[in-house]
């Protein structure tokens, strides 16, 4: 549950580079796969990745999400990477 009380139901990742691509590919490479495919069964759970500063990209990735229900998980490996600091001040 989130800080309201809400259910989380959406996960929006953000990171540039590898720590992007790393989150990524396991969700990509675990979505074909039955067994897992079967446990996300009925959640309703959205996963989105934000892997740049495109402020269009960003908000088509978040505009249809209630905040309420929403976990932003921010990945860097030093937390000064530009790009990703800036989608993390925007989320």
């Amino acid at each position: 549950r989130g800080c309201t009380g809400k259910e989380l139901k959406n996960i929006v990742c953000i990171g540039i580079g590898g720590t992007h691509a790393g989150p990524e590919a396991v969700y990509e490479a675990l979505r074909g796969d039955a067994a897992a495919a079967q446990a996300m069964e009925g959640r309703g759970t959205t996963l989105r990745f934000i892997a740049n500063v495109d402020p269009v990209d960003f908000d088509l990735n978040v505009r249809d999400l209630n905040a309420e229900e929403t976990l932003i998980i921010v990945t860097s490996k030093s937390f000064a990477t530009a790009e990703t600091m800036q989608n993390a001040r925007t989320a």
